[in-house]
């Protein structure tokens, strides 16, 4: 009988410890598997969050480029409302020339 409660004892321990492995390994499983969800579910939108700042950042700088065209565009209008600059634009940018005068191209 004393043979049979060691063994007994002996297997027990070991299913115990086997039992202790795989409650532990259940809850590893279970803690990576939230831990991969948690970053799946955080991560798509933060990457978008990310992306779209980029975006709105490049689009501002776009507007900001447009904005001074318009401005100095607005200023060339109401400059070439006035004779005398129509004039020496006209000239200067498509070489026209006055009454009297000869225009030559130097490069």
């Amino acid at each position: 009988m004393k043979w049979g409660k060691k063994v007994g004892k002996k297997v027990g321990k070991q299913v115990e410890e086997t039992i202790n492995k795989s409650r532990k390994h259940f809850w590893r499983i279970v803690t990576w598997s939230a831990i991969l969800l948690g970053a799946i579910l955080i991560g798509r939108p933060l990457f978008s969050l990310i992306k779209t700042r980029r975006e709105i950042r490049q689009l501002n700088r776009e507007k900001a480029i447009y904005e001074a065209s318009i401005r100095r565009d607005s200023m060339l209008i109401e400059n070439l409302k006035n004779d005398e600059f129509l004039e020496r634009y006209a000239r200067e940018k498509y070489f026209m020339q006055g009454k009297n005068e000869q225009v030559f191209i130097v490069e």
